[in-house]
């Protein structure tokens, strides 16, 4: 078994098998995943009841376990203080903190694009698991993910137009729906008709959405949304509000994650993919821009 923990929430997850270079945890936070080094610590806790040992017990008193020692059978690294541990172990010897790694949600699958049924690939995007059309770069978003999205796209459209981009650039909106060819989509996962419905009412930005499983975006529409709220559509207070929590978060998470790897000594390295039918858009500078 291979944990990683989150360093927001610590919840852990087995990420055996998971190829993956991130995982979104399920408070929102992105998790590197990589290859833990281990360090021969000192046993402190039995692994099986998480009791004090010994520093030279062979058994644990309380439960009768075994105390490992051979460093031949401890395989399973603790993701919080990197000892090494029996592969069986329900406690770290090191730091006594509990093995409850959680299941990962279903992301990891391709789905048909609904508008034009091509196989769309799993990305993640800012720590946001998309699926994403190569045909014709739609975008389909879990219901859980939307808000957390739009908000990495307007943190990505701000640092792209800089701090006087609102004075100097006209309002970027969507066309007039009246004008709009009306097409009712069906959702990816349940085959269901998705519900069109205008963005924040006045932004002529039609999206399509499944109330269960999650949101359909057109090539440009996520940028649409993006110039939207940034040039003040929601209103400069709504618009603030609408981003405010996930911004936030959003900068714990990469304080907390940049203060781990430098505690640790290493570098951020952020993995970009590009895609020729995509240069330029906000998910193209979400690739560029965010970790």
């Amino acid at each position: 078994m291979r944990l990683v923990a989150c360093p927001n929430c610590h919840a852990q997850y087995d990420v055996s098998g998971v190829g993956d270079k991130e995982i979104t945890c399920r408070c929102g936070s992105t998790i590197e995943n990589r290859q833990l080094e281990g360090v021969d610590a000192r046993i402190h806790r039995c692994g099986s009841c998480g009791a004090q040992v010994a520093a030279d017990g062979e058994s644990c008193s309380y439960c009768g376990s075994e105390i490992i020692r051979d460093t031949r059978k401890l395989s399973l690294i603790c993701p919080e203080c990197y000892g090494r541990n029996a592969e069986n172990s329900r406690y770290c010897t090191a730091c006594g903190v509990e093995f409850r790694p959680e299941s990962l949600e279903d992301e990891g699958h391709e789905l048909p694009c609904p508008c034009c049924g091509c196989l769309m690939p799993v990305r993640s995007v800012g720590g946001v698991g998309i699926n994403e059309c190569p045909k014709c770069n739609g975008i389909w978003v879990p219901d859980n993910r939307f808000d957390h999205l739009i908000a990495k796209a307007c943190e990505a459209a701000r640092a792209e137009r800089g701090p006087e981009a609102r004075a100097d650039r006209p309002r970027m909106s969507g066309a007039n729906p009246v004008h709009n060819k009306v097409v009712y989509r069906t959702c990816p996962v349940c085959d269901a008709h998705m519900r069109r419905s205008n963005f924040r009412r006045r932004s002529g930005v039609i999206i399509d959405r499944c109330h269960r499983h999650g949101t359909w975006l057109d090539a440009d529409e996520l940028e649409r949304i993006a110039g939207f709220i940034l040039e003040g559509g929601m209103g400069d207070a709504s618009g603030r509000e609408y981003l405010l929590e996930a911004e936030l978060a959003a900068t714990r998470r990469r304080a907390a994650a940049a203060q781990q790897r430098a505690t640790r000594g290493e570098s951020i390295v952020v993995d970009v993919r590009r895609d020729s039918g995509s240069g330029g858009s906000i998910l193209s500078l979400l690739k560029d821009l965010l970790i």
